[in-house]
């Protein structure tokens, strides 16, 4: 009876053990984060690779479609958006916060998607644009005001490369605390 009791603690203890590495393993595979945060003077997106290998970023597209709070880009006086617009501006990085930007398509008032392109934006790197983004919903705050929750909903897809070519596509959606995680990969060993 007793060498059941310590083969059954033994095999406790070793399941426990193997969950607690498992638990601490970094994520692998091409990871990007895009944080919405808003501003009165012009809304910002970060984007971060936070990949674990050598993945770097070559194309991100930014959908606003299907956001809780029907979001929009608003770029230019009258149209869609509400009160101060703020057209797209980039922000690329000096030295090593580098990106390669390349550019994005238009981003036109009342539109709902932009896409940018990169040519070295590696892990570890961040890349910020300003745009003003507002809703078409009529509550306490206004259109002109976005909240976490409004933007829950819109997404984001990112297009992945390895210097030997080998490509990844990852896609994520924005959840009520203004983050989308795209991808993830799975754990490394």
């Amino acid at each position: 009876m007793r060498y059941h009791f310590r083969m059954w603690r033994t095999l406790v203890l070793s399941v426990l053990f193997g969950l607690g590495f498992a638990v601490r393993a970094e994520a692998c595979g091409p990871r990007v984060e895009i944080r919405f945060y808003e501003d009165a003077g012009g809304d910002l997106f970060e984007i971060v690779n936070k990949s674990q290998e050598e993945w770097s970023l070559a194309s991100l597209v930014l959908t606003l479609t299907g956001s809780a709070g029907r979001l929009v880009f608003d770029t230019a006086d009258g149209g869609l958006g509400a009160s101060m617009h703020q057209p797209f501006a980039a922000w690329n990085g000096d030295g090593e916060g580098d990106v390669g930007y390349q550019g994005a398509t238009p981003v036109d008032d009342g539109s709902e998607v932009v896409a940018l392109s990169f040519t070295k934006f590696g892990p570890g790197k961040t890349f910020t644009f300003v745009v003003d983004v507002d809703d078409r919903l009529e509550d306490a705050f206004g259109q002109a005001m976005v909240t976490d929750a409004e933007i829950a909903g819109a997404s984001g897809a990112a297009r992945m490369v390895k210097a030997g070519g080998e490509e990844s596509r990852v896609n994520g959606v924005f959840l009520t605390r203004g983050v989308a995680v795209l991808g993830g990969g799975g754990l490394c060993a």
